[in-house]
């Protein structure tokens, strides 16, 4: 039996023998992976440490008498599948905590997020299931900071003298072993929907989830701004019609780009409060929406006037 001596201190001997699982979060990340306010991103510190677990390669013999280490992957598809419900589930975070940490990751050029309509077997269809694009290099630069060669320090797993590719593994279908939620049914990849991550991202834009927290009775209308906006940025015309003239499609995107959850609150005050009859709703919504970016400041800084002088008064 092997002799043990401890240290006498109770909190640091009671955890001999103990091995913890969970995912790795390298220190430096906290000054790495902050937002925008230079804070330390703790959802997005916690979701990256997920996507790094899964991309993490398992290690195991290969066939033969060659010796040789065979890589393999731990999810089943050519990328990782990962939901905001499985997320939610492991790091009790809301779908909004979920988008905002994911934005920013992608801010930082670390991951991207791929929507694809996938079918079953059976034959029934799977839309906007989310797949997680990481780059390692970037995730190398994010850890491995103060290092002209990210990754490269302290190196204790790979040799040198082995550095060949012996053999590619296959991008394969959705299995078991891909992510905590169990798929009984194998699911393979059908073409990538441009609409579906269009949506995903005019909704990121304006904080779509957040939005309907803080205007539950406001969903139909929202819904509506965002089916505009979807649409008028995958439009090909060069040229769209906005209060019956003729203006650039560029420039309609770009007014429609600078929108915020906080423009969208207002025009919808707007809609509200108006006494107008609209005969056009669609083309009402896509007036109020090209103007609202080129006004909001100057109605913003007016109202604050108004608001300083009654109080004065």
């Amino acid at each position: 039996m092997k002799k043990i001596r401890k240290t006498t201190i109770a909190s640091v001997d009671a955890l001999y023998n103990v091995e913890f699982s969970g995912n790795i979060i390298p220190h430096t990340w906290y000054g790495t992976i902050q937002t925008e306010k230079g804070k330390p991103d703790m959802n997005a510190i916690a979701i990256l440490s997920e996507i790094l677990y899964w991309h993490r390669p398992r290690e195991s013999c290969g066939d033969g008498d060659s010796g040789e280490t065979v890589l393999e992957k731990r999810f089943a598809s050519d990328m990782l599948q990962l939901s905001y419900g499985q997320l939610n589930k492991k790091f009790h975070l809301s779908k909004a905590q979920c988008r905002r940490a994911m934005k920013n990751l992608e801010r930082l050029g670390v991951i991207k997020r791929h929507l694809r309509d996938l079918e079953t077997d059976a034959g029934d269809s799977l839309n906007n299931v989310m797949f997680i694009e990481m780059f390692s290099d970037r995730l190398l630069q994010l850890t491995f900071p103060d290092e002209a060669t990210p990754g490269t320090k302290n190196v204790t797993r790979v040799s040198n003298e082995m550095d060949e590719v012996i053999a590619f593994d296959e991008p394969g279908g959705i299995g078991k072993d891909m992510t905590n939620t169990e798929i009984s049914t194998e699911i393979t990849s059908k073409d990538y929907l441009p609409y579906q991550s269009e949506l995903e991202r005019v909704r990121d834009q304006i904080d779509y989830d957040i939005l309907l927290e803080d205007m539950k009775t406001d969903k139909g209308i929202i819904d509506n701004i965002v089916d505009i906006m979807v649409e008028i940025n995958m439009s090909r015309k060069k040229t769209l019609n906005v209060n019956s003239e003729t203006v650039a499609a560029d420039l309609v995107k770009a007014r429609l780009g600078s929108l915020n959850a906080e423009m969208i609150k207002t025009i919808l005050d707007r809609i509200k409060n108006s006494v107008v009859s609209v005969g056009n709703m669609k083309a009402y919504l896509v007036t109020i929406l090209f103007n609202t970016p080129a006004t909001y400041e100057a109605e913003l800084a007016m109202q604050v006037s108004r608001d300083m002088y009654a109080i004065s008064h």
